[in-house]
Order: structure tokens, then C-alpha cells, then sequence
């Protein structure tokens, strides 16, 4: 009944069965960090840039960079001679921190400590690194906004590649100083007044107000709009998938940071495919939030105002309700709740950014990450056995044969590393310990996948559950268990 099912789906979902269970291929596949009901969701939220609207790549990341670079020339005064350097889109992962104070761009685990070092865009050793971080941790989440700025969105990969260009550029002409920490990288510090020198920290803060500007002043939006085919994806499924979530009984609304005149666009743009009942964009929607300023949306919010679509401009009335067609700019997830008489358990908000939204990234296993990353365990398998049989009377002056494997561990976990990213590695961990991002992943997002249309591959009624992941005693009382011995 199953196979006749699919051949009358117009989508592909070829299946992958493993000892007789069936799976999705998975390139289809939503992945769980907690249970979810999708039988009792009856919201379903969408953010639109990067969730909806997927940006190309490296086109709009170069797009980008010379927006800044030109704006950095015109309005902070620098060198013309910037406005060379080029997008690199094999440097940056997300999830990375700048070190404000020394420059270094660092990949962390969950407890801080340093994972991966990247001063311009060279790998720093410990070694080289120590004096910075004597202990080798950070600790990010005390000192975000502060001395340390993640780079957690699709966004910030071409400002934090920019960042590491312009430490190279002006590190070469003699003219950035550490002035927090009072380390000069030029050998002619007594001819130079410091305090005239560029420090890593104001690079910083002007590479992210040239950010904010083109965001600001829609220069960067103009941009994508005089070309959309160029910028962003377009993917026929969409529409689709919003027509049977419709027909499913499910409502949709769209929550988005972006103000109303880009949203009208790039909506128009992704859904101008004809379907019976829905004449333009917004008619797939039931609520439509632009302007949202997110994450204050999701906790004191901003007045809730209403737009008018056919000039742009705002209404500030007493708003009741939403209306359906209606679009309205601020309001909060309180108001949102009142509103539509929810709760929030029966809400399930798709977005990108985990401090804002969740999550949405593209880093995911290969075949050959994949018999790297068992390479790893297997090494990781023979250490744990050449220590089978010891105790406490061991001599610890004795030799072992460690050494060997413990060498070959660090080989193929930079083998593994260099596979995803030659700077930084994979986006959720290095060798055997996970990112600081993966497991803000993990903590922020019920749900994960590479692309939010991915929700047309599973029935509306579907059932996400976890895999039960077990504490290391248990695991090893159920090895115990399977030998027909117990553990006390």
C-alpha cells in the first residue's frame, strides 16, 4: 500500500529501508532534539530570509562584501586600495566568536573552551595561542556584546571573511595595534602613536556598523530586488507545501524582521507559481508580520501596527484581531497568543538564526566525513584498550603503546576537520567534541534540517520523537545486561 502511495505523489520521496525499517533519504529528513506532535501544532511560522528565502551562494556573500568594503571607503575614511579584496567562501563557519580584544576569530565547545584559533587567515597553534588564553576557555555566553561577538547567522559569514582580509591587509601595512591589550604586531611601535593606529576591536565596530548601514539604509535590499533571479533561490515546492498544510487544516503565518516593501517582493518572487485559490502572495498566509524585530518579538514586543499595502505606510489603531490579507509591522508572540487563542505548544516557528529563530545550515555528514568520523572512534576504541586490565597499582612510569594511537587520533581528527573546512572544520564539532553551536543547536531547536520545505516530506500528523540517548553508566548496565550478567 505504501509503494502504491507514492506513485501518487508528484513529489520523490524514494525510500531507504534498513533491516526492514523504512527511512527517508536524507536529503528529506527533519531531525529531532525533542519530541513534537506535528497533530498538535495548529500555527505553522515561517521566518523569510534564509528560512524561505535562501540566498545564493557565494553570488550574494560577494554581493555583499563589496557593499561593505565601499561603504567602509566612503564613510570611515579607509583606503580605496580595499575595495580589491574578494569573498572567500572557503573561510567562515557559523557558530565562530571574534575576539574583539586580540583579533582571533575562535570555534569553541560548549564550555568554552578552544576548539580552533584563526588570527586573519592563518590556523593558530596552542602554543601561539596561550598567552591570549592562558587557560584555553573563554566564556562566551558571560561576554557576548562585550569583548566576544558570534557570528551565529548565514548573515555573518561574509562580514566575519571580511574581517579576517582586513586583519591580513593591515597587519602587512604596519598599521592595526592591539591597544586593549597592548600588543603592537609592527616592530616600529616607538614611531608610531599608538593611539592613532587601527586596534582589532574598532575594525570591528566599524565593519558591523557598515553592516547595519546597508541593512539600514536598503542598499543591500535594493541590490537583491533589481535581480532576484540572481540572489535567491527559487523553489517550486514551496506553494506547494503551503497548499497542503492549508488543505490539512493547518494555518501559516509569517513572522519576519524584514520591513514590508522587501517582504512584498521577495514573497511575490517565491510564490508567483498558479495555484487553484491563491491569486497573489498573500493569500497563503492567514498572518503576515513584517518588521517583527525579532527577538524583542518574543519578549516585550513593539506596538502592533497595521500596513498599507498599496503605499507602505503604517496605521497606528487599536487593533482587535488579525485579519486575514491584512499586514501589519511589530506586536509580540503575548499578543500573538491572545490573538489567535493558542498556546504556545500549538506553535511551531521555523527560522535561522538560533538566538532569533533556531536553526538552518548546510553541514552535514558525507559519505567520507562519514568513514573519517568512524576512523576516529575506532582510534578512540583502541586507546580505551590499551589501558584494558590496569589499575591503580600500575606503574605510570611504565611505557605503553599509547603514544602511537593517540598520534594517529590527532592526525585523522584534523584529517576529519579539514574535510568540511580547511580553517575551522565541520560546524558541529572538532573530532570527537561538539561545537558550542552545536549545542546551542541542540538546546534551542526542537526540530533541524537543511531546508524548511522539508516539512512537505512528512504527513501533517506526523509524530517526531527523539532516540532515547543514554547516561555512560547506562550504557554500560544495558552492555552488561546483554552479556546475562547485572551491575550492582
Amino acid at each position: 500500500m505504501y509503494s502504491e502511495a507514492m506513485k501518487q505523489n508528484p513529489i520523490d520521496t524514494s525510500t531507504v529501508i534498513n533491516n526492514g525499517k523504512y527511512r527517508r533519504p536524507v536529503d528529506h529528513r527533519i531531525f529531532v532534539n525533542r519530541t513534537v506532535n506535528l497533530n498538535n501544532i495548529e500555527y505553522f511560522g515561517f521566518d523569510m530570509d534564509y528560512t524561505l528565502a535562501n540566498y545564493i551562494s557565494p553570488v550574494f556573500e560577494s554581493m555583499c562584501t563589496k557593499l561593505i568594503l565601499q561603504r567602509l571607503v566612503d564613510s570611515k575614511g579607509y583606503p580605496p586600495e580595499i575595495l580589491q579584496i574578494t569573498y572567500d567562501p572557503s573561510f567562515a563557519v557559523r557558530g565562530t566568536f571574534l575576539d574583539k580584544r586580540h583579533g582571533n576569530i575562535l570555534k569553541v565547545d560548549h564550555y568554552g573552551f578552544i576548539l580552533q584559533c584563526v588570527h586573519g587567515k592563518k590556523v593558530v597553534k596552542r602554543s601561539d595561542y596561550v598567552h591570549c588564553y592562558p587557560d584555553f576557555l573563554i566564556h562566551p555566553e558571560a561576554e557576548i556584546g562585550d569583548r566576544y561577538f558570534c557570528y551565529d547567522t548565514l548573515f555573518g559569514i561574509p562580514e566575519a571573511s571580511l574581517y579576517a582580509s582586513m586583519v591580513d591587509y593591515f597587519e602587512k601595512s604596519n598599521f592595526i595595534a592591539c591597544k586593549e591589550s597592548g600588543q603592537v604586531t609592527s616592530d616600529s611601535d616607538e614611531q608610531v602613536d599608538q593611539d592613532a593606529r587601527l586596534s582589532y576591536w574598532s575594525l570591528f565596530d566599524d565593519i558591523r556598523e557598515c553592516v547595519q548601514a546597508i541593512h539600514s539604509d536598503s542598499s543591500l535590499k535594493t541590490t537583491v530586488m533589481a535581480d532576484l533571479d540572481k540572489y535567491i533561490k527559487k523553489d517550486e515546492r514551496l506553494p506547494l507545501l503551503f497548499d497542503r498544510m492549508r488543505k490539512a487544516g493547518k494555518k501559516i503565518f509569517l513572522l519576519t524582521n524584514s520591513e514590508y516593501f522587501y517582504t512584498n517582493a521577495v514573497m511575490a518572487y517565491l510564490l508567483d507559481k498558479s495555484i487553484d485559490g491563491y491569486e497573489k502572495w498573500t493569500d497563503f498566509f492567514d498572518i503576515i508580520i513584517t518588521n517583527g524585530q525579532k527577538p524583542k518579538f518574543f519578549k516585550e514586543g513593539t506596538t502592533l501596527r497595521e500596513v498599507d499595502q498599496a503605499t507602505g505606510s503604517l496605521k497606528l489603531s487599536a487593533v482587535k484581531g488579525f485579519k486575514k490579507g491584512s499586514v501589519y509591522t511589530g506586536g509580540s508572540f503575548s499578543l500573538f497568543k491572545k490573538f489567535t487563542k493558542t498556546k504556545g505548544s500549538e506553535v511551531l516557528y521555523v527560522g535561522d538564526n538560533i538566538f532569533h529563530d533556531i536553526i538552518e545550515t548546510n553541514n552535514w555528514m558525507t559519505k567520507r566525513s562519514t568513514e573519517m568520523w568512524a576512523k576516529v572512534n575506532t582510534l578512540e576504541y583502541l586507546r580505551a584498550e590499551s589501558f584494558k586490565g590496569l589499575d591503580s597499582s600500575y606503574p605510570i612510569t611504565t611505557k605503553r603503546d599509547e603514544v602511537p594511537v593517540k598520534q594517529q587520533i590527532v592526525k585523522a581528527q584534523e584529517e576529519l576537520n579539514a574535510h568540511f573546512n580547511s580553517y575551522f572544520g565541520s560546524t558541529f564539532r572538532s573530532g570527537t567534541r561538539e561545537s558550542y553551536f552545536s549545542t546551542q543547536v541542540q538546546r534551542f531547536a526542537d526540530l533541524y534540517c537543511s531546508d524548511a520545505v522539508l516539512l512537505l516530506y512528512y504527513p501533517f500528523n506526523y509524530y517526531f520523537s527523539t532516540i532515547p540517548t543514554l547516561l555512560p553508566h547506562e550504557r554500560a548496565a544495558l552492555r552488561q545486561f546483554e552479556k546475562g550478567t547485572t551491575v550492582a
